[in-house]
């Protein structure tokens, strides 16, 4: 009986830490997000130009991630979370423009041909991007296979001398 409730309050201190844990780890994440969004926001405030903070703060993320500044655990979770309610969040940006209806009336046609025309260059744009970078993979395989030919050509030729 004794061994039993040993057990039982071993098993409660171990839940305490690890909600612990996790409360420490979303906390520690929360504040990674605020820290990189409080730096966007001050050089979107600051640049000659208009640009949104949050594209700024993913460049910024990004640019983290890729320097290891920020390893991916540090982040990846409340990532995830935040990303599986993306339909949430986007209900705002809807409003707003239920409440520029009378733009959208008076511009609607330009704004679907700008939305149009905008969409095909960057499929246009992005497809020979992908094509170039294809091409230069194939031709860095295809210069190493004449390399690896070569060589096999040559040490049969001392082979044979």
């Amino acid at each position: 009986m004794i061994f039993i409730l040993y057990n039982e309050v071993n098993k409660q201190r171990e839940v305490k830490e690890m909600s612990a844990k996790k409360v420490y780890g979303f906390l520690t994440q929360a504040f990674i997000f605020s820290v990189i969004m409080l730096i966007s926001d001050f050089i979107a405030e600051h640049l000659p130009f208009p640009m949104p903070a949050s594209v700024i703060g993913l460049v910024l993320l990004f640019l983290a991630l890729c320097l290891k500044i920020i390893k991916l655990e540090q982040v990846e979770s409340l990532g995830t979370a935040l990303t599986s309610l993306i339909g949430f969040l986007f209900v705002p940006a809807g409003i707003s423009v239920m409440n520029s209806l009378g733009v959208m009336q008076q511009y609607g046609i330009q704004i679907c041909l700008v939305i149009i025309v905008a969409t095909i260059i960057l499929l246009g744009v992005t497809g020979l991007f992908s094509q170039l970078i294809l091409g230069m993979t194939k031709d860095n395989k295809a210069k190493e296979e004449i390399k690896d030919v070569a060589m096999s050509e040559k040490t049969k030729k001392q082979g044979i001398a």
